[in-house]
């Protein structure tokens, strides 16, 4: 119930607001992000519009990531 609060929080603040959000969470992430990127190691892989990163990701390591192959 508190991350539903906190995402329409998130939801509103972002239309006055830049904000960014650190997670692990892809779905989450998905629900109240434009854009996204994509971390491994501290480097960036990949960063795109979350529909981009999700539907069709451009790297390997994003792609293993969504479909839970990675590691």
């Amino acid at each position: 119930m508190i991350g539903i609060k906190i995402e329409q929080t998130i939801d509103e603040l972002k239309n006055d607001y830049a904000i960014v959000i650190v997670t692990h969470n892809l779905q989450q992430a998905a629900r109240v992000s434009d854009f996204a990127d994509f971390m491994y190691l501290g480097e960036l892989v990949e960063f795109g519009t979350v529909k981009d990163i999700c539907v069709n990701p451009k790297e390997r390591q994003t792609e293993r990531f969504i479909t839970g192959r990675f590691g």
